[in-house]
């Protein structure tokens, strides 16, 4: 007579430790994909804040190393050498939109290098703490003549940085003493300060750094 075979199986136990172990090894890879695209996440939005921060220093130091430039025949005569109060080219003034001093820097020069007698270009960069954003003006104008500051020129500011994505919580211009140079000149340098944070990871700040030698100072 032939016998019947009985067939071996997992018992109730082994299926619920196989269970187990199976959720086990689902957690942890659902955990690793879920930490890495946390740390994607905010490399991107680290790069975001740096790269939007550089941009913003960059321009701010472009114009203020030019700030004076005239295209003129001589040095006498030039329209940008004393447009803004205090007699200078470039000046520090309080922003205000600030409760910070020295929150707002305003310039001239002959942006379009055509040489004539006249203000070309006024421009400024001011902190705006209400919106955590760095304004700019460029105020094309021949009616202001002179002592120029940050509360006389046009209302027309404009955001320069995205509030949506950076939070700009301080912007300070700093007035360095002056040092003699050749020909009896004065080298003049401004310490810009700006410090950020990401709008969506307030763990995410930057602050940059950079002194700006006015290089057309007389």
């Amino acid at each position: 007579m032939l016998r019947m075979k009985r067939q071996a199986g997992f018992t109730l136990i082994e299926l619920m430790i196989a269970l187990l172990l199976g959720l086990i090894v689902t957690a942890i890879a659902i955990s690793m994909y879920v930490s890495t695209l946390g740390i994607t996440r905010q490399t991107v939005t680290s790069v975001r804040l740096s790269q939007e921060m550089r941009t913003v220093m960059d321009m701010m130091v472009r114009d203020i190393r030019r700030s004076g430039y005239w295209a003129g025949g001589s040095l006498t005569g030039n329209p940008h050498a004393a447009v803004v109060s205090g007699g200078l080219p470039v000046n520090v003034f309080t922003s205000p939109k600030s409760s910070d001093s020295d929150s707002c820097v305003v310039l001239s020069y002959d942006y379009d290098a055509d040489g004539a007698a006249t203000i070309e270009h006024l421009m400024g960069y001011r902190m705006d703490d209400a919106q955590g954003a760095v304004e700019v003006l460029w105020a094309s104008s021949s009616t202001l003549t002179g002592d120029v500051d940050c509360s006389v020129l046009p209302s027309n500011w404009q955001n320069l940085t995205d509030n949506s994505t950076t939070v700009i919580t301080q912007l300070l211009f700093q007035r360095l003493p002056s040092a003699a140079s050749f020909a009896s000149a004065a080298a003049r340098s401004i310490r810009i300060t700006l410090r950020g944070e990401s709008s969506s990871d307030d763990r995410l700040v930057k602050e940059l750094i950079e002194e700006v030698r006015v290089r057309n100072d007389i």
